[in-house]
């Protein structure tokens, strides 16, 4: 990622959106009002980018996101809650959309976002928008998220899915466990806010 600073700057952006809404310095009872613009963008990002992987013929290979936003607990189980909505929301208007025209799907504000994402992002690698739109409904069938931490009883088991021959879409929310080690396979999109 950093080997130079012209690589770094293709694929790394800052986070200058993040301090109203969730400060550097903050407590465990730190009331969160909301996320960030650039996370639901970066959310829309993976998602676009797992369906790229997925018109590559990588369905059965592993695509995660990871969110490390705060070291503590509670902050990082309502980051997921809003994680969930925001996630539902996409799935819906996917489900929905995905198959339509684009003057009919374009109407959406989802839609719109992932289009966005698409070009902003993407729009080089290989596949026009109404390829990769007709393969978004399958981004969401093997997609789960995770809140990993010293208090969660939830398990990033990348085995299990390869077991059964799928590749699992994940979104894991955590702090120190994450920045400490563990493996994410499929590593796609990293939203870090770290001092």
């Amino acid at each position: 990622v950093f080997l130079d600073d012209e690589h770094s700057e293709r694929i790394v952006r800052p986070i200058d959106d993040c301090e109203h809404f969730l400060p550097y310095s903050h407590k465990r009872d730190c009331s969160i009002p909301e996320l960030p613009p650039s996370l639901y963008e970066a959310l829309d990002e993976f998602i676009v980018a797992r369906a790229i992987r997925n018109l590559r013929g990588q369905s059965n290979k592993h695509c995660s996101m990871m969110i490390h936003l705060s070291r503590f607990v509670p902050p990082q189980n309502a980051i997921r809650n809003f994680v969930s909505l925001r996630e539902k929301r996409i799935r819906e208007a996917v489900k929905a959309n995905y198959m339509m025209p684009e003057s009919v799907s374009c109407e959406n504000q989802y839609m719109q976002n992932l289009r966005k994402a698409f070009d902003r992002e993407y729009a080089d690698a290989g596949f026009r928008w109404d390829q990769v739109k007709s393969a978004l409904n399958s981004v969401f069938d093997n997609l789960h998220l995770y809140v990993i931490n010293s208090k969660s009883d939830e398990v990033l088991d990348y085995g299990k899915y390869e077991r059964e021959g799928i590749g699992l879409t994940a979104i894991a929310i955590g702090g120190l466990s994450l920045s400490r080690g563990l493996t994410i396979e499929g590593l796609t999109i990293s939203y870090m806010y770290r001092n």
